[in-house]
Parts: structure tokens; sequence; C-alpha cells
């Protein structure tokens, strides 16, 4: 059974097309991420959780674009892809790191993202991940992550991947891509319920923990440090 690492890996130079033909409504999905940001809120560093080919990124850059990024993946060759896509931006940096062993340094970001990454790793890290990031944000600074969730019964999260299923398929995926997710989905994918996340964020140590969206199984979730 192939890695995460490795199924990334072999899909690094296609993922952006992939993504946009699995995920129903996710151009949506990132412009959420942004649309409950104060004007005046403006972050000097930030850091994007899994950062893929760099669809995140992109809209990171458009906001905010005189901030220092760090992006961060687990694939050396996803973040090949978006150092391609980005060229030598002076702002950006790319680190190589494993959710479960990040080391982020202390009170260092105003603004942590994540887009569909954190789902890979079980709950027990999960709740190490947020207690991390929490410590590696200033006074003030945001948590802000889309994300897959699960049902809070087995017959919601079922009927989510079916629909999800149905609207894949109109988007361009075919039945070959459709089995190629659910096959990793089911080897190393971990979702929980939105109940789950919000609580854990805030066992972290987040004061103000907020749902922004959800449609089907994708969720945008808010948290503050204050």
């Amino acid at each position: 059974m192939e890695n995460v690492e490795d199924f990334y890996d072999q899909l690094s130079s296609k993922y952006s097309d992939l993504i946009k033909k699995c995920v129903p409504r996710y151009d949506e999905l990132l412009n959420t991420m942004f649309l409950y940001l104060e004007p005046d809120f403006k972050p000097l560093r930030i850091l994007d959780l899994g950062c893929g080919t760099g669809n995140l990124t992109q809209k990171i850059l458009e906001y905010f674009p005189d901030a220092q990024i760090d992006a961060l993946d687990l694939s050396e060759d996803i973040l090949e892809e978006s150092r391609k896509r980005f060229g030598n931006k002076s702002n950006m940096n790319y680190l190589q790191a494993d959710f479960k062993s990040m080391n982020l340094p202390l009170g260092n970001y105003d603004l942590v993202m994540s887009s569909i990454a954190i789902h890979h790793v079980e709950d027990p890290f999960k709740l190490k991940l947020y207690k991390e990031v929490y410590q590696s944000l200033k006074k003030g600074g945001l948590f802000i992550f889309a994300d897959q969730t699960r049902g809070i019964t087995d017959e919601i999260y079922f009927k989510n991947i079916e629909c999800w299923k149905a609207e894949a398929l109109k988007l361009g995926s075919t039945e070959e891509n459709w089995n190629m997710w659910m096959e990793h989905q089911d080897a190393h994918d971990f979702h929980s319920p939105v109940g789950w996340h919000l609580e854990n964020l805030k066992k972290a140590g987040f004061n103000d923990v907020d749902l922004l969206s959800k449609y089907l199984m994708w969720g945008v979730f808010w948290a503050k440090k204050e």
C-alpha cells in the first residue's frame, strides 16, 4: 500500500486539475476562507499547511502580496510544482514536513491556513496539530482551514459521499478518478465530525471558534487566539 507522500508525488503534475473536478464548489470553498477577515487585518507572516500545488497559496498572495508565506507540504514533488508555479518570489519559503512532526516556531505567525489536508492525520494527531498551530500564532492570530468532515451518523456520512460522487462526475471526474480517490480515502483519510473539530480547537486553547460554512462533507473552520 502506497503512503500519502507517494500518492501525492504521483499526482503532483496534475493535482490542480484533478482537485477542481473532484471537490464540489471548490473555488467557493477557498473564497469563503477569506470572506470573514477584517478589512484592517494585515498579516505579516502566513503559514499554508498542506499547500499542495499552490491553489490556496495563490489566493493568499492575491490578498496579502507583501506577507511572508511559508508553504508546507509532505510531498517534495508537490512542493516542486508549487515552486514552478510561483517562481522565485522573495516572500515565499517552502517547507517539507509531516503534520505529525512539524516543529513550528512559537509565536511566529499572524495567520495559519489549510485547505483539505488535515483529514490525512488521525484524531490524536489533529489535536496535537491544533495545539501546535495555536502555539505558533501570535496574539490575535487566526487559524482558518477547510477540510472534509464526517457526518454525525453513518447515514449522513454515506449520503454525503453519494452526493459527492454525483457532483464529481458532473464536474468531469471519471469513474477511474473516483475509484482512485476512494481507494486513497479508505487507506489514508480520517474524517471527524464538525462538533469534534470545534470542541478540540477550544481544547487546544482557541477562545473563539466557528464553522463558517458547510456543503456536504466540506466545512470551513475559523479559530482565533486571543
